[in-house]
């Protein structure tokens, strides 16, 4: 899946800018103290700027904001490591804390997190960051569940993950953070 070409130009404009916080590494601009999200936060935010939608949305959502993040930082947003289910990547630690509010294809609504400010944390990522996870959400937010599952089922991190694991069979196969760092660069340059 390749994200749509505002990605490719916010690349281009960062990389002519003259800010000493941007550092240029083959090609691709790394911001330094690049600050991460939980994403049992994070989810809660998309939720709460981007509406209810099902479980199995959210999660491609959080996978894709880390996995661009991954591309355009070279640094993983959330500490997650995703598995590769029958249905796309998911966060086994967001998938536990939301598996009794819903099943796959119910929606599940914003719902405050006691003691949890998640415009107040996402607020304090960098500038950049900000502007890519918003272009990311804002993109990808329009999609449905499933034109998220099939984007993730066509692409190499998923793929090779699972092996020789059939489509319909379930797996919890690691998805490599380098390898989603790879496709997703990859993705961002063409």
């Amino acid at each position: 899946m390749k994200i749509n070409f505002v990605i490719f130009i916010f690349i281009c404009i960062f990389a002519t800018t003259n800010r000493q916080d941007i550092i240029t590494c083959n090609n691709m601009n790394i911001v330094r103290n690049i600050k991460k999200m939980d994403s049992i936060v994070l989810g809660n935010y998309i939720l709460k700027h981007y509406g209810p939608m099902s479980h199995l949305k959210l999660q491609k959502l959080v996978f894709y904001c880390d996995a661009y993040h991954l591309a355009y930082f070279g640094e993983e947003l959330v500490d997650d490591q995703f598995e590769a289910w029958v249905h796309g990547p998911v966060s086994r630690k967001l998938y536990n804390s939301l598996k009794d509010k819903s099943i796959l294809y119910s929606d599940i609504a914003y719902s405050p997190i006691k003691g949890i400010d998640e415009d107040k944390l996402f607020a304090e990522l960098s500038s950049d960051q900000q502007s890519l996870l918003k272009e990311v959400l804002d993109t990808l937010s329009s999609w449905t569940a499933l034109e998220l599952e099939r984007a993730t089922h066509r692409e190499k991190p998923w793929i090779d993950a699972r092996g020789n694991i059939s489509i319909a069979e379930k797996s919890n196969a690691i998805i490599s953070k380098e390898e989603m760092m790879s496709f997703y660069r990859k993705e961002l340059t063409m």
